[in-house]
């Protein structure tokens, strides 16, 4: 367990030296939340939750280019090998890495989605939540999803190039499932049972990858 988060702090780390990877955790949120004070000044308390709703779904696939950056550009510096010296099984550097690439979407997802709640006047909590934990889902399927596709291809640039294609899913979510979200009562419930299976899957389809290129 002490090398899982030793790798996990080794990501992070290497996260932090370059603030570059912040930026698209911290400007949808900023202009979402502008929009509302500024652009749209009567936005209504039935406006306000579904900007929620989206700004927690933008936030998601941001993870993306921290989990295409986990395996293919580990590989593309060299550094992989180094990481395969640690004492343990190859599924400490994996699951290091998949859990790295929560904290940091989890924090802006928090701080953003309690700015918007403070601008409700009623049932903040419950929106709170409910959008809350739609982003945590995503950004766990998401990174999952990600960080296959980073196993998948021989660079960080293609696996960006690829993972792209996760912005037109999320639009779609919103557009279909939004109100939908929010008044069936058993909707969070669904949403991580959905969640639970396919990452499920997913981590071990990749882990699969992963322990067939060592």
């Amino acid at each position: 367990m002490k090398i899982i988060f030793h790798v996990m702090r080794h990501e992070l780390r290497q996260i932090l030296r370059e603030p570059k990877f912040l930026l698209p955790f911290f400007f949808p949120p900023f202009l979402l939340i502008c929009s509302q004070f500024f652009i749209l000044e009567n936005a209504s308390s039935e406006t306000i939750p579904f900007t929620m709703f989206l700004c927690a779904l933008l936030l998601s696939p941001m993870a993306v280019p921290l989990a295409s950056d986990s395996f293919a550009g580990e590989r593309e510096r060299g550094s992989l090998e180094l990481l395969q010296l640690l004492p343990g099984n190859s599924s400490f550097i994996f699951y290091g890495k998949l859990l790295a690439l929560i904290p940091i979407p989890l924090f802006f997802l928090l701080l953003s989605e309690t700015i918007f709640a403070g601008m409700l006047s009623g049932n903040a909590f419950s929106f709170w939540i409910k959008s809350v934990w739609a982003g945590f889902c995503m950004t766990i399927l998401f990174s999952s999803i990600a960080l296959f596709v980073s196993l998948s291809v021989k660079t960080a640039r293609a696996a960006n190039q690829i993972s792209l294609l996760f912005f037109f899913a999320i639009f779609i979510l919103f557009q279909f499932f939004a109100e939908r979200y929010f008044s069936i009562d058993f909707a969070s419930l669904g949403l991580s049972i959905f969640t639970f299976v396919a990452c499920a899957i997913l981590t071990r389809i990749a882990y699969r990858k992963f322990r067939s290129d060592l």
